[in-house]
């Protein structure tokens, strides 16, 4: 039998193929959302169909990938009922927190205006009661005797 050149067979598409589905593969192989360790495959089924005289043979060639699938992900949610309005409320809770409650980070520092007083960025608001002397003022320094 006379050597076939797999690189041209087909005018070059089975080569193509095969390389289209090494690049599938090693794609789904760096993709982090898949099992890193998880077995891919390729597969090439070359499908002879000779005539009756036995000299000829058109064949068909289909080449398959069996890839990693995607990772599964996983959340939360939290729900209730509004028993005023019996609607139902789902959120999603993202950071391990219970939807509405604080957390550090929703506090913010106040900002100081430009007569010493602190105040609340967003509404304006004056942080501590008119006539107290500023925070600073009323720090007691307990290392100076009296």
């Amino acid at each position: 039998m006379r050597h076939v050149n797999l690189e041209t067979l087909a005018n070059g598409a089975f080569s193509a193929q095969v390389n289209r589905a090494f690049k599938e593969v090693t794609e789904n192989i760096q993709d982090p959302n898949t099992d890193a360790l998880a077995k891919r495959k390729v597969t090439v089924t070359i499908t002879f169909k000779p005539n009756k005289d036995r000299n000829f043979a058109p064949i068909d060639i289909q080449t398959k990938t069996a890839l990693a699938p995607a990772a599964g992900t996983d959340t939360a949610l939290s729900m209730g009922k509004d028993l005023r309005t019996g609607e139902v409320d789902v959120a999603e809770v993202t950071t391990g927190q219970i939807p509405g409650q604080m957390s550090i980070e929703d506090t913010q520092a106040a900002q100081v205006s430009a007569d010493g007083r602190p105040f609340d960025a967003d509404t304006g608001e004056i942080l501590e009661p008119a006539g107290e002397k500023p925070l600073v003022e009323r720090i007691v320094d307990m290392r100076r005797k009296a």
